[in-house]
Protein backbone atom coordinates (compact mmCIF):
# COMPACT_ATOMS: atom_id res chain seq x y z
CA UNK A 1 0.00 0.00 0.00
CA UNK A 2 1.42 3.18 -0.96
CA UNK A 3 -0.07 6.26 1.02
CA UNK A 4 -1.52 8.70 -1.78
CA UNK A 5 -3.41 10.76 0.44
CA UNK A 6 -5.32 14.19 -0.38
CA UNK A 7 -5.85 16.92 2.13
CA UNK A 8 -8.32 19.65 1.44
CA UNK A 9 -7.88 22.58 3.47
CA UNK A 10 -10.65 25.29 3.40
CA UNK A 11 -11.67 27.97 5.29
CA UNK A 12 -12.40 32.02 3.92
CA UNK A 13 -10.06 34.36 3.00
CA UNK A 14 -7.70 35.88 6.01
CA UNK A 15 -7.25 32.31 7.56
CA UNK A 16 -3.91 32.68 7.30
CA UNK A 17 -3.69 29.43 5.51
CA UNK A 18 -1.49 29.88 3.04
CA UNK A 19 1.12 31.12 5.86
CA UNK A 20 0.28 28.01 8.59
CA UNK A 21 -0.30 24.77 6.54
CA UNK A 22 3.19 24.76 5.17
CA UNK A 23 4.90 25.49 8.46
CA UNK A 24 3.10 21.79 9.67
CA UNK A 25 3.97 19.82 6.67
CA UNK A 26 7.02 21.27 4.76
CA UNK A 27 11.18 20.16 5.15
CA UNK A 28 12.44 23.10 5.71
CA UNK A 29 14.52 24.07 2.68
CA UNK A 30 16.80 27.10 3.45
CA UNK A 31 17.20 28.40 -0.41
CA UNK A 32 13.86 28.21 -0.89
CA UNK A 33 12.48 29.23 3.06
CA UNK A 34 9.13 27.88 3.89
CA UNK A 35 5.74 28.18 1.42
CA UNK A 36 3.16 26.42 -0.95
CA UNK A 37 5.20 23.99 -3.89
CA UNK A 38 2.83 26.02 -6.50
CA UNK A 39 -0.28 27.13 -7.17
CA UNK A 40 -3.56 25.88 -8.97
CA UNK A 41 -3.25 28.68 -11.97
CA UNK A 42 0.49 26.88 -13.05
CA UNK A 43 0.19 24.38 -15.98
CA UNK A 44 -1.29 20.63 -15.21
CA UNK A 45 2.54 19.36 -16.10
CA UNK A 46 4.17 22.05 -13.75
CA UNK A 47 1.83 21.02 -10.82
CA UNK A 48 2.94 17.42 -11.77
CA UNK A 49 6.67 17.69 -11.85
CA UNK A 50 6.41 19.41 -8.14
CA UNK A 51 4.12 16.49 -7.10
CA UNK A 52 7.18 14.26 -8.37
CA UNK A 53 10.04 16.21 -6.65
CA UNK A 54 8.11 15.98 -3.59
CA UNK A 55 7.98 12.09 -4.38
CA UNK A 56 7.43 10.62 -0.50
CA UNK A 57 7.04 13.60 1.18
CA UNK A 58 4.17 16.09 0.88
CA UNK A 59 3.27 18.83 -1.61
CA UNK A 60 0.86 22.29 -0.63
CA UNK A 61 -0.74 23.71 -3.89
CA UNK A 62 -2.40 26.73 -3.18
CA UNK A 63 -5.11 29.15 -3.95
CA UNK A 64 -8.41 27.29 -4.79
CA UNK A 65 -10.30 30.76 -4.62
CA UNK A 66 -13.46 32.25 -6.06
CA UNK A 67 -12.03 33.81 -9.01
CA UNK A 68 -14.02 37.01 -10.47
CA UNK A 69 -13.59 35.05 -14.02
CA UNK A 70 -16.17 31.96 -13.97
CA UNK A 71 -13.34 31.32 -16.71
CA UNK A 72 -10.29 31.31 -14.08
CA UNK A 73 -12.94 29.57 -11.38
CA UNK A 74 -13.58 26.86 -13.96
CA UNK A 75 -10.00 25.95 -15.05
CA UNK A 76 -8.39 26.05 -11.70
CA UNK A 77 -11.13 23.78 -10.65
CA UNK A 78 -10.89 21.02 -13.72
CA UNK A 79 -6.86 21.13 -12.38
CA UNK A 80 -7.81 20.57 -9.09
CA UNK A 81 -9.91 17.78 -10.03
CA UNK A 82 -7.50 15.50 -12.09
CA UNK A 83 -4.89 16.37 -9.96
CA UNK A 84 -6.61 15.04 -7.17
CA UNK A 85 -7.72 12.17 -9.53
CA UNK A 86 -3.87 11.51 -10.45
CA UNK A 87 -2.59 11.59 -6.63
CA UNK A 88 -4.83 9.34 -5.86
CA UNK A 89 -4.17 6.58 -8.17
CA UNK A 90 -0.49 7.18 -8.20
CA UNK A 91 -0.63 7.33 -11.73
CA UNK A 92 1.05 10.46 -14.11
CA UNK A 93 0.19 11.11 -17.74
CA UNK A 94 2.34 9.36 -19.96
CA UNK A 95 4.40 11.33 -21.80
CA UNK A 96 7.12 10.77 -24.67
CA UNK A 97 11.03 11.61 -23.19
CA UNK A 98 13.02 11.62 -26.42
CA UNK A 99 12.18 8.00 -28.10
CA UNK A 100 11.29 7.16 -24.49
CA UNK A 101 7.74 6.47 -22.89
CA UNK A 102 7.83 8.01 -19.16
CA UNK A 103 5.01 7.11 -16.81
CA UNK A 104 5.33 8.64 -13.13
CA UNK A 105 4.08 7.43 -10.17
CA UNK A 106 3.94 9.93 -6.97
CA UNK A 107 4.24 7.96 -4.28
CA UNK A 108 3.60 11.45 -2.12
CA UNK A 109 0.66 12.90 -0.29
CA UNK A 110 -0.70 16.84 -1.37
CA UNK A 111 -2.09 19.59 0.82
CA UNK A 112 -4.97 21.46 -0.96
CA UNK A 113 -5.33 25.03 0.16
CA UNK A 114 -8.79 26.83 -0.97
CA UNK A 115 -11.58 28.79 0.17
CA UNK A 116 -14.08 26.24 -0.89
CA UNK A 117 -14.89 22.45 -1.64
CA UNK A 118 -14.96 20.23 -5.02
CA UNK A 119 -15.50 17.25 -5.99
CA UNK A 120 -17.44 15.46 -7.97
CA UNK A 121 -18.88 11.69 -7.41
CA UNK A 122 -15.51 9.61 -8.23
CA UNK A 123 -13.58 12.38 -6.93
CA UNK A 124 -14.98 12.99 -3.51
CA UNK A 125 -13.51 9.82 -1.80
CA UNK A 126 -10.21 10.66 -2.98
CA UNK A 127 -9.87 13.83 -0.55
CA UNK A 128 -10.80 14.52 2.43
CA UNK A 129 -11.57 18.02 3.55
CA UNK A 130 -10.83 19.66 6.62
CA UNK A 131 -12.88 23.09 7.41
CA UNK A 132 -10.51 25.87 9.39
CA UNK A 133 -13.11 28.20 11.06
CA UNK A 134 -10.05 30.28 13.41
CA UNK A 135 -6.69 31.45 12.34
CA UNK A 136 -4.26 30.39 14.20
CA UNK A 137 -2.21 32.62 16.73
CA UNK A 138 -0.78 34.88 14.46
CA UNK A 139 1.63 35.98 17.27
CA UNK A 140 3.11 32.63 17.71
CA UNK A 141 3.02 31.98 14.36
CA UNK A 142 5.37 34.90 13.00
CA UNK A 143 7.56 33.49 15.77
CA UNK A 144 8.15 30.33 14.16
CA UNK A 145 8.49 31.99 10.73
CA UNK A 146 11.42 34.76 11.96
CA UNK A 147 13.29 32.39 14.99
CA UNK A 148 12.92 28.86 14.49
CA UNK A 149 12.52 27.97 10.97
CA UNK A 150 14.72 24.89 11.61
CA UNK A 151 12.44 23.70 14.50
CA UNK A 152 10.26 21.01 12.53
CA UNK A 153 12.94 20.03 9.82
CA UNK A 154 15.64 19.24 13.53
CA UNK A 155 12.25 16.98 14.70
CA UNK A 156 11.49 15.31 11.48
CA UNK A 157 15.62 14.46 11.70
CA UNK A 158 15.30 12.72 14.98
CA UNK A 159 12.13 11.25 14.39
CA UNK A 160 13.78 9.50 10.96
CA UNK A 161 16.53 8.43 12.85
CA UNK A 162 14.06 6.59 15.20
CA UNK A 163 12.17 5.34 12.50
CA UNK A 164 14.91 3.84 10.72
CA UNK A 165 16.28 1.82 14.26
CA UNK A 166 12.94 0.69 14.55
CA UNK A 167 11.82 0.48 11.00
CA UNK A 168 11.07 -3.87 11.24
CA UNK A 169 8.55 -3.35 14.28
CA UNK A 170 7.22 -0.52 12.49
CA UNK A 171 6.83 -2.35 9.20
CA UNK A 172 5.83 -5.65 11.38
CA UNK A 173 2.80 -3.50 13.56
CA UNK A 174 1.65 -1.44 10.17
CA UNK A 175 1.21 -4.74 8.50
CA UNK A 176 -0.64 -6.60 10.98
CA UNK A 177 -3.05 -3.58 11.23
CA UNK A 178 -3.40 -3.33 7.36
CA UNK A 179 -4.27 -7.32 7.70
CA UNK A 180 -7.16 -6.19 9.87
CA UNK A 181 -8.21 -3.49 7.88
CA UNK A 182 -8.47 -5.72 4.99
CA UNK A 183 -10.41 -8.16 6.73
CA UNK A 184 -13.03 -5.31 8.17
CA UNK A 185 -13.78 -4.11 4.43
CA UNK A 186 -16.64 -5.85 3.74
CA UNK A 187 -18.58 -4.81 6.77
CA UNK A 188 -17.82 -1.14 6.67
CA UNK A 189 -20.21 1.31 4.54
CA UNK A 190 -17.10 3.76 4.48
CA UNK A 191 -16.14 4.34 0.35
CA UNK A 192 -13.01 2.00 0.37
CA UNK A 193 -10.72 5.22 -0.79
CA UNK A 194 -11.95 7.00 2.62
CA UNK A 195 -11.22 4.13 4.38
CA UNK A 196 -7.23 4.23 3.12
CA UNK A 197 -6.98 7.89 3.84
CA UNK A 198 -7.83 7.32 7.22
CA UNK A 199 -5.85 4.66 7.67
CA UNK A 200 -2.69 6.28 6.63
CA UNK A 201 -3.30 9.08 8.80
CA UNK A 202 -4.58 7.01 11.76
CA UNK A 203 -0.97 5.29 11.11
CA UNK A 204 1.03 8.02 10.37
CA UNK A 205 -0.02 9.50 14.11
CA UNK A 206 -0.22 6.40 15.85
CA UNK A 207 3.91 6.22 14.64
CA UNK A 208 4.16 9.82 15.72
CA UNK A 209 3.45 9.13 18.93
CA UNK A 210 5.20 6.05 19.59
CA UNK A 211 8.40 8.19 18.61
CA UNK A 212 7.03 10.94 21.35
CA UNK A 213 6.74 8.90 23.96
CA UNK A 214 10.19 7.25 23.55
CA UNK A 215 11.65 10.39 23.34
CA UNK A 216 10.10 11.29 26.17
CA UNK A 217 7.87 14.10 25.02
CA UNK A 218 4.78 12.75 26.47
CA UNK A 219 3.33 9.86 28.61
CA UNK A 220 2.02 6.52 27.78
CA UNK A 221 -1.50 8.08 29.18
CA UNK A 222 -1.18 11.01 27.37
CA UNK A 223 -0.53 9.52 24.36
CA UNK A 224 -3.34 7.42 24.05
CA UNK A 225 -5.77 10.25 25.06
CA UNK A 226 -4.14 12.16 22.36
CA UNK A 227 -4.37 9.48 19.42
CA UNK A 228 -8.41 8.66 20.64
CA UNK A 229 -9.09 12.79 20.48
CA UNK A 230 -7.23 12.84 17.05
CA UNK A 231 -8.88 9.36 15.79
CA UNK A 232 -12.54 10.89 16.83
CA UNK A 233 -12.12 14.12 14.92
CA UNK A 234 -10.71 11.94 11.82
CA UNK A 235 -14.12 9.94 11.89
CA UNK A 236 -15.81 12.86 12.09
CA UNK A 237 -13.92 14.17 8.75
CA UNK A 238 -13.98 10.69 7.05
CA UNK A 239 -17.99 10.90 7.76
CA UNK A 240 -18.77 13.80 6.23
CA UNK A 241 -16.88 13.47 3.65
CA UNK A 242 -18.83 9.97 2.91
CA UNK A 243 -21.93 12.27 3.24
CA UNK A 244 -20.76 14.33 0.48
CA UNK A 245 -19.66 11.37 -1.31
CA UNK A 246 -23.58 9.56 -0.81
CA UNK A 247 -25.59 13.18 -1.99
CA UNK A 248 -23.56 13.65 -4.67
CA UNK A 249 -24.37 10.61 -6.26
CA UNK A 250 -28.32 10.73 -5.46
CA UNK A 251 -27.43 14.17 -7.46
CA UNK A 252 -26.08 12.12 -10.44
CA UNK A 253 -29.53 10.26 -10.86
CA UNK A 254 -31.47 13.60 -11.79
CA UNK A 255 -32.75 13.34 -15.71
CA UNK A 256 -31.93 16.67 -16.30
CA UNK A 257 -33.63 16.31 -19.95
CA UNK A 258 -37.01 15.49 -18.28
CA UNK A 259 -36.58 18.47 -15.62
CA UNK A 260 -36.33 20.73 -18.71
CA UNK A 261 -39.28 19.12 -20.86
CA UNK A 262 -41.53 19.83 -17.79
CA UNK A 263 -40.14 22.99 -17.26
CA UNK A 264 -40.93 23.72 -21.02
CA UNK A 265 -44.22 22.33 -21.35
CA UNK A 266 -45.83 24.03 -18.51
CA UNK A 267 -44.29 27.75 -19.94
CA UNK A 268 -41.47 28.22 -17.43
CA UNK A 269 -39.38 29.37 -20.07
CA UNK A 270 -39.73 33.39 -21.51
CA UNK A 271 -39.02 32.93 -24.93
CA UNK A 272 -39.01 35.95 -27.73
CA UNK A 273 -40.87 35.32 -30.74
CA UNK A 274 -37.79 35.32 -32.96
CA UNK A 275 -34.50 36.50 -32.47
CA UNK A 276 -34.61 40.12 -33.27
CA UNK A 277 -36.78 40.65 -30.46
CA UNK A 278 -34.65 38.97 -28.25
CA UNK A 279 -34.46 40.60 -24.92
CA UNK A 280 -31.51 39.11 -22.68
CA UNK A 281 -33.45 41.08 -19.35
CA UNK A 282 -36.81 39.92 -20.35
CA UNK A 283 -36.14 36.91 -22.21
CA UNK A 284 -34.56 33.27 -21.31
CA UNK A 285 -34.26 32.60 -24.83
CA UNK A 286 -36.31 31.60 -27.88
CA UNK A 287 -37.23 28.71 -30.49
CA UNK A 288 -34.46 28.30 -33.19
CA UNK A 289 -32.55 25.22 -35.57
CA UNK A 290 -35.56 23.79 -34.41
CA UNK A 291 -34.29 23.71 -30.88
CA UNK A 292 -34.94 25.14 -27.43
CA UNK A 293 -31.93 27.78 -27.24
CA UNK A 294 -31.20 29.18 -23.59
CA UNK A 295 -28.69 31.90 -22.43
CA UNK A 296 -26.61 29.74 -19.83
CA UNK A 297 -27.78 31.79 -16.67
CA UNK A 298 -30.97 31.51 -17.62
CA UNK A 299 -31.48 27.70 -17.33
CA UNK A 300 -28.67 27.49 -14.24
CA UNK A 301 -31.27 30.05 -12.60
CA UNK A 302 -34.40 28.48 -13.58
CA UNK A 303 -32.52 24.61 -12.22
CA UNK A 304 -31.65 26.35 -9.27
CA UNK A 305 -34.81 27.65 -8.15
CA UNK A 306 -36.00 24.12 -8.44
CA UNK A 307 -33.49 22.95 -5.99
CA UNK A 308 -30.16 24.34 -4.99
CA UNK A 309 -28.39 21.54 -5.09
CA UNK A 310 -28.37 20.74 -8.94
CA UNK A 311 -25.24 20.80 -10.85
CA UNK A 312 -25.04 23.15 -14.05
CA UNK A 313 -22.70 21.63 -14.95
CA UNK A 314 -23.84 18.54 -14.56
CA UNK A 315 -26.95 19.23 -16.49
CA UNK A 316 -24.67 19.76 -19.54
CA UNK A 317 -23.05 16.39 -19.60
CA UNK A 318 -26.27 14.87 -19.04
CA UNK A 319 -28.00 17.00 -21.93
CA UNK A 320 -24.45 16.04 -24.14
CA UNK A 321 -25.27 12.00 -22.76
CA UNK A 322 -28.66 12.20 -24.41
CA UNK A 323 -27.33 13.84 -27.57
CA UNK A 324 -29.72 16.43 -26.61
CA UNK A 325 -27.63 19.39 -27.36
CA UNK A 326 -27.29 21.04 -30.98
CA UNK A 327 -23.21 21.40 -31.62
CA UNK A 328 -21.23 23.57 -34.15
CA UNK A 329 -18.04 23.23 -34.34
CA UNK A 330 -17.78 20.92 -31.34
CA UNK A 331 -18.96 23.76 -28.93
CA UNK A 332 -21.62 23.57 -26.54
CA UNK A 333 -23.41 26.53 -27.48
CA UNK A 334 -24.54 27.77 -30.86
CA UNK A 335 -24.76 31.70 -31.89
CA UNK A 336 -27.48 33.41 -33.17
CA UNK A 337 -26.61 36.22 -35.01
CA UNK A 338 -29.93 38.26 -35.17
CA UNK A 339 -29.32 38.44 -30.87
CA UNK A 340 -26.64 40.95 -31.69
CA UNK A 341 -23.95 37.32 -31.57
CA UNK A 342 -25.14 35.69 -28.26
CA UNK A 343 -24.66 32.03 -27.51
CA UNK A 344 -27.19 30.08 -26.65
CA UNK A 345 -27.22 26.12 -25.02
CA UNK A 346 -29.60 25.00 -28.08
CA UNK A 347 -31.78 21.93 -26.73
CA UNK A 348 -33.56 19.53 -29.68
CA UNK A 349 -37.41 20.14 -29.72
CA UNK A 350 -37.47 16.69 -30.35
CA UNK A 351 -36.29 15.70 -27.38
CA UNK A 352 -38.64 17.50 -25.81
CA UNK A 353 -41.67 16.43 -27.12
Amino acid sequence: MTPCAVLVIVGKSGMLKSHYVPHLVQLYNRADGIGPATRFNSTKRFIEDTLYEHSECTAVLDDLHTAESRGIKRQNEDTAEEIIRRIADDTGRGRMDGKAQVQRSFRGNAVFIGEYTIGKASTIPRALVVNITEPPNGAVLDEYQRNRPLLVSTFYYYFIRWYVDHFNEIRDSIDAKLTQLRRATDSSTTHGRLRDTQFYLEISYMVLLEFCKDSGFCSEEDAKDTYQSFSTQLRTLVQAQETRFKESIEVKTIDYLDLIRDLYKQGAFHLAKDAENFKPEKHDGLIYYDCLCLRGKRLEKKLLSFTPSLSFVDCISYLLSKGALKLVESKNTVQINGTGGKRFYAIKLSKLR
